[in-house]
């Protein structure tokens, strides 16, 4: 029998015999079919992710176009809460790059456009006519402005007489 460190000495040199050893299974790199796998794979998620990408863009264009729908009501909200406060009345209209605002205070004319890139005005207030908005928080006379976007779609500011009340509709 061989000693203990012959043994030892044997089974050291097999198991770093078996490490080093390049076999057909173990070799590095990938295969080609492993190649074409993932190629597949990066090709679907690419044309996903673009697929999708498309719908976005119809998508952003639309919050947009809410969102300055909102902007316009709120703004429209705000002068009437300050023809309510200063008692001098604010003359509304509706143009083409956007909403004008006029009124006087102090015997001074003050005059502000605020612009829209969404959407175009049509109905009551639009061209020649005008709203008012009195110091009693009335209107001059009520009616409906459409805003419509470049693809199609419609909102309504809804104005009612009498009590003055103005809101969007939901879309």
């Amino acid at each position: 029998m061989k000693n203990v460190a012959d043994v030892n000495e044997y089974i050291f040199s097999a198991a770093k015999e078996r490490t080093t050893k390049k076999s057909g299974r173990f070799q590095k790199g990938y295969t080609l079919l492993e190649l074409v796998v993932t190629l597949s794979i990066l090709s679907f998620l690419t044309v996903s992710m673009v697929s999708f990408g498309f719908g976005e863009k119809e998508k952003i264009a639309e919050n947009a176009f809410n969102a300055e729908c909102e902007k316009i009501l709120y703004t429209l909200l705000q002068y009437q809460n300050e023809a309510i406060m200063d008692g001098c009345p604010r003359k509304i209209r509706f143009l083409d790059q956007g909403m004008q605002v006029n009124w006087t205070k102090d015997s001074i004319n003050h005059q502000t456009v605020i612009p829209v890139a969404t959407f175009r005005f049509f109905g009551a207030y639009t061209g020649l006519s005008s709203l008012k908005l009195y110091g009693s928080g009335t209107v001059s006379t009520g009616g409906t402005v459409k805003l419509t976007s470049p693809s199609g779609s419609v909102r309504k500011i809804i104005i009612q007489p009498g009590n003055g009340r103005i809101y969007l509709d939901e879309p």
